[in-house]
This record gives structure tokens, C-alpha cells and sequence, in this order.
């Protein structure tokens, strides 16, 4: 009856999702379907065999999902508790019905592509977006970009954003980049507040390779590369270079049948519609 059979439930946020993780937990049990739980406060149950993970919560809930699981290379599916939910969106509101609707198959999958920062001999993995930014956000850096070698510009902003098409309804978005559709593969080049009238977003392809080097900071200042805003690398002195690059990593989702990513843009993004249209 099921495609998906055993299933590892991810809820971080405890305190918002412990009423949401019981009911999901008892649409599992009636339904015979196996499953472990994880959140914070347990330790890591057994994962062999799983082949579905079912995270609670929102978009960051699924990042954080994505990096700690995307390991066991199995789909994952969101339940949204959140405010936007582009990745995590299964309604909670029929979560009964739609989360069984997964576990038959009856879904959409997506694969995400991913990037990697390559810089001081390490590599790290970004889901959204890798940022350059300074401790001070009131103080301009100048940096340079090039892509496959080729020298792109030089510009003195607040900081750079470097993001997937995932990323493009986040960060990037709120500063002024372009939506990219998920059926495109491709990559968002965005200055934060750049000292120059005709600065605007860049869109390359996803294959790209992407050299940005930090030529001068405010004194007294140092500078982060970002990676999805939760992890923190700072730019050494006398390493100022990192490189983008595609990664080999991807992670699987699974979408409800009727999802629509320009109704979802509609939806969470309040584009411009009347309630009549509505």
C-alpha cells in the first residue's frame, strides 16, 4: 500500500512542533507505518532502513534537516509550521490526508542542487546561500568577482551573495535579487547595498565557477563567509580568495500533487492580487 515505509520524523523547534509531532505520530501509528523520532532533546535513533524524512517545522527546519541527514540519500518531506514554507510544504491543516498521499507515492519530487565554498583547504556545503559579509554591516569591504577566470568587476558594498535557486526566495531576495524558478539551474550573484548606481543581480549557470576575493576591509573590522546563515567562517588575513563551485551533493523533496511553485510565490510572497482574484 505504502511506497515509503519507514520513516524518521525531525522536529527541532520542540516547543512549537509538540503538538504537531503527536498528531503526526498517531496518523503514522494508525496506519501501521513505522517510524522514529528525533529532536533535540534524543539521541539519534537508529536510521537503517529509513526511507523517508519527515521534518516539522519550516524552511530552516528542513535546512537543518537537509545538512544533519542528507547523508542517508532519501527524500524528504516538510510539514509547515511556518511563515513561508517553500520547502516545507505539506499543510498542516490536511496534513492527514496529504502525508498519506505522500507515503503512496502520490507526490512531486524535486532535487535541489547545492554549492560548495572552497576556501583555506576546507569545503562547505550551502543549501540557500554563501555570503561574504563584514562584523560590521556599516562598514564597506571591496571585493572582487570572476567567473571561469573571467574578471567580472570589482565593487566596494556592505557585502556579496552567492545563491542557489533554492536561495533566491531567501536571503537574495531580500536584497534585491531575481526569483529563480527551481526548473532552472542557476546561480544569483547579488551585492548587498553596493556604492554604485548601476550595481545589479547576475544570473550564471549552476556549473560556474566562482572566484571572490576580499581586497580591503575598514580597519579594525573582519569579514565572514557566511553558509546559510548559520555557519561562520572568518576570512584570514592573507587568505582573502574562496571559490564556488556546483556541488556533488543534492538532496531530495517530495511536494504534495497539487503544488505550484508561482502559486506558492502568490501565496507566501503576496504578490499583487485582489481577494477577488484570490
Amino acid at each position: 500500500m505504502f511506497k515509503y515505509k519507514k520513516l524518521l520524523v525531525v522536529a527541532y523547534d520542540q516547543e512549537k512542533t509538540q503538538s504537531a509531532l503527536a498528531h503526526v505520530s498517531q496518523i503514522l501509528s494508525e496506519n501501521n507505518v513505522s517510524f522514529v523520532t528525533y529532536t533535540p532533546k534524543t539521541d539519534l535513533p537508529s536510521t537503517d532502513g529509513i526511507d523517508l524524512i519527515t521534518v516539522i517545522g519550516g524552511d530552516g527546519s528542513m535546512l537543518s534537516a537537509a545538512k544533519d541527514f542528507q547523508h542517508l540519500d532519501v527524500p524528504f518531506v516538510g510539514i509547515n509550521l511556518g511563515k513561508v514554507g517553500f520547502m516545507a510544504d505539506l499543510d498542516y491543516g490536511s496534513v492527514d490526508q496529504n502525508l498519506i498521499e505522500v507515503l503512496k507515492g502520490n507526490c512531486l519530487p524535486e532535487t535541489k542542487e547545492t554549492i560548495d565554498c572552497i576556501y583555506n583547504g576546507k569545503i562547505y556545503t550551502a543549501y540557500n546561500e554563501i555570503v561574504l559579509h563584514t562584523q560590521k554591516s556599516y562598514k564597506l569591504m571591496q571585493f572582487e568577482v570572476k567567473v571561469n577566470d573571467n574578471f567580472v568587476y570589482r565593487k566596494r558594498a556592505d557585502g556579496l551573495i552567492i545563491s542557489t535557486s533554492n536561495g533566491s526566495t531567501a536571503y537574495s531576495l531580500s536584497a534585491g535579487g531575481p526569483i529563480v524558478s527551481p526548473d532552472v539551474s542557476a546561480l544569483v550573484i547579488t551585492s548587498l547595498n553596493p556604492l554604485s548606481l548601476s550595481a545589479r543581480p547576475l544570473l550564471i549557470p549552476t556549473d560556474s565557477k566562482v572566484e571572490v576575493s576580499l581586497t580591503k576591509t575598514p580597519p579594525n573590522t573582519d569579514s565572514y563567509i557566511i553558509i546559510d546563515g548559520n555557519e561562520e567562517i572568518k576570512v584570514e588575513e592573507g587568505l582573502s580568495t574562496f571559490k564556488i563551485q556546483k556541488s556533488a551533493k543534492g538532496f531530495k523533496l517530495l511536494h504534495p500533487l497539487d503544488h505550484d511553485f508561482y502559486t506558492a510565490c502568490r501565496d507566501k510572497l503576496n504578490w499583487s492580487l485582489s481577494k477577488d482574484e484570490k
